[in-house]
């Protein structure tokens, strides 16, 4: 299972590092009046939520299938409460002037995270049902 682990976390820091280049490139290229100056703070909140997650997803009990689905839609549940407060609490901080732009980037990323959420429980269990 560490193995496991440790191979999850590489692919969620390169696709993260990744996509955040990617990102970064294409704002200073060709969205410059887009760029928000927190957002290499984006792919950092969404890396240490995913390592969160991956070292949660490794300590469930999974003799019983059905709690672990259910621990994995709490998790859901919780990680979507935790980034709407985040985005809240930006806004409360940083006004309206950028939100917009940030709400926008934050959603991207949190589409990917989601992507990538769904391939890390789909090779947790297949890791599971191997053992």
């Amino acid at each position: 299972m560490n193995r496991l682990r440790r191979n999850l976390i590489l692919i969620l820091f390169f696709a993260l590092l990744f996509s955040s280049g990617i990102g970064w490139f294409v704002l200073q290229r060709y969205f410059p009046e887009h760029y928000v100056s927190h957002y290499p703070l984006i792919p950092l909140f969404f890396f240490i939520l995913g390592r969160v997650d991956i070292q949660l997803m490794g300590k469930v009990n999974n003799r019983n299938p059905q709690k672990s689905v259910n621990i994995y839609m709490i998790m859901k549940l919780a990680k979507f409460v935790f980034c709407f407060l985040v985005l809240g609490l930006y806004y409360l901080i940083f006004g309206k002037e950028h939100f917009r732009d940030f709400a926008m980037f934050f959603a991207i990323y949190y589409f990917i995270y989601l992507c990538l959420e769904t391939y890390f429980f789909y090779r947790t269990e297949k890791y599971i049902k191997n053992l």
